[in-house]
């Protein structure tokens, strides 16, 4: 039987001069950098776990973008959830699955005293050539900027 343990992963993002960045950190233990993101502690929900994690930064989820004019109110939801193999780690020691709820968050404050590790801020093209990036990290990233950049563009029209 496989071990799954739920996670969530939070892309942080903001808009600079028009342009949108993506805000990851650096993983100590993996050595390489990631949104933000870890597990979900009992008693709280995957959203609230998604706020959490590692850059400590204030921030409010952000639904997926809907077309222009949409007349309802929005929750905020992953906007993707995929099943990560994972090793050993502080939880399991053996081999499992991360079921890895993906949030974009856009910054909303200042970072807290205890973060634990700092924000990293790349728009598109700098995304796309970044060394020590995970590559699954890398093509969501894009994909996140590729889709708020167009939203962006379609709101002004």
């Amino acid at each position: 039987m496989t071990i799954t343990e739920q996670t969530a992963s939070t892309f942080l993002v903001q808009r600079r001069q028009m342009r949108w960045m993506i805000g990851l950190i650096w993983h100590r233990r993996l050595h390489i950098t990631l949104p933000a993101g870890g597990h979900q502690e009992p008693g709280e929900t995957i959203a609230e776990t998604a706020v959490r994690e590692e850059a400590r930064v204030r921030c409010r989820l952000l639904p997926l973008p809907l077309p222009t004019r949409f007349p309802h109110r929005t929750m905020a939801a992953p906007w993707w959830i995929a099943e990560v193999p994972a090793g050993p780690d502080n939880y399991t020691d053996a081999l499992h699955v991360h079921r890895d709820h993906v949030f974009v968050a856009e910054r909303d404050g200042d970072y807290s005293d205890d973060a634990e590790s700092d924000v990293q801020w790349f728009d598109a093209e700098a995304l796309a050539d970044a060394d020590d990036v995970s590559e699954d990290s890398r093509i969501q990233g894009v994909q996140i900027l590729a889709i708020l950049q167009r939203h962006a563009e379609q709101s002004n029209d």
